[in-house]
């Protein structure tokens, strides 16, 4: 897969071509050293036209992360120029190329001697690699992980930025590998009061009779685009959707369960803590389905 790279620049207005393989960052950029930006990813599906799923849900959560970050708020032409120049260069560089994924960031920037920043974005493709076919098709393990706070905590402390899209993620990839040493494809973090959250890079969702069920995003977790994408068709599945608390055990009782995100679309969640959760092959299609549609 040929790699493409796209500089955003927000005081400019300017989308420029670059080469991803060449330094690009300064190394005072106060993503690098601070985590101090936002990103998304994006799916980008071809077939007899582009789609690029939930692009508008996607966009008004950075638009979000940014202002709880305090950051400028993005363009919407210019980042959607960025998005369609990286997915434009893959095109023509592998014309056969069915899906892949883009991944967009705003920085911070650098530190200016008056005590400005100058933010900077860019926007990348990333594949979809063996990992994701392999849950899709086959469903995935979790171990519960503690998150380390009470649930709801963040209406309290806005500053811990928990519903926010930050690139300071070194807990969610230090959660993915704890999982896996325990022999675990996931983890799935849990609040320090019982309320389940989120895996690291996705969200939850289970099946209770026809009730697909989320935990609220105001507990402490990241809103999610897939999951709302879902929540939004529901009923042409015959289902009711419904935000709610829920602990451990109603995880391993529900009728299904599904990891779900941008790159993943949604996935069986089989086993939680050694525990199996009934597979749902049925509607694990129809909700893959219902994702890759856009």
């Amino acid at each position: 897969m040929t790699d493409a790279l796209v500089l955003i620049d927000p005081a400019a207005s300017t989308v420029e071509v670059a080469d991803l393989g060449a330094p690009q960052l300064p190394v005072t950029d106060l993503s690098a050293h601070r985590g101090d930006g936002i990103f998304e990813t994006v799916l980008v599906r071809i077939r007899d036209s582009v789609t690029v799923v939930s692009r508008d849900r996607h966009f008004t959560r950075f638009c979000a992360s940014a202002s709880a970050l305090g950051l400028p708020d993005p363009e919407p032409e210019l980042w959607s120029r960025g998005l369609d120049t990286v997915i434009a260069e893959v095109r023509a560089a592998d014309p056969s190329l069915t899906e892949f994924g883009v991944r967009y960031a705003l920085s911070r920037g650098t530190q200016n001697s008056d005590g400005t920043q100058s933010p900077r974005g860019w926007a990348f493709n990333v594949p979809v690699d063996e990992k994701i076919t392999r849950a899709r098709a086959h469903g995935i393990s979790a171990v519960s992980l503690d998150r380390g706070y009470d649930a709801y905590l963040g209406s309290k402390a806005p500053w811990l930025l928990i519903g926010a899209k930050t690139l300071s993620y070194a807990v969610n990839q230090a959660a993915g590998r704890y999982a896996a040493e325990q022999g675990a494809d996931e983890a799935l973090f849990v609040s320090h009061d019982g309320v389940v959250l989120e895996g690291p890079t996705s969200n939850l969702i289970i099946r209770r009779g026809d009730r697909l069920l989320t935990p609220n995003p105001e507990a402490g977790l990241l809103s999610g685009t897939t999951q709302r994408l879902i929540f939004d068709h529901a009923g042409e599945l015959g289902l009711n959707a419904e935000y709610a608390d829920f602990g451990l055990s109603e995880v391993v009782e529900a009728d299904g369960a599904w990891y779900v995100s941008s790159m993943r679309t949604a996935v069986s969640l089989n086993q939680l803590d050694g525990n199996p959760i009934p597979r749902d092959e049925e509607l694990t299609a129809e909700l893959q389905r219902l994702i890759m549609a856009g």
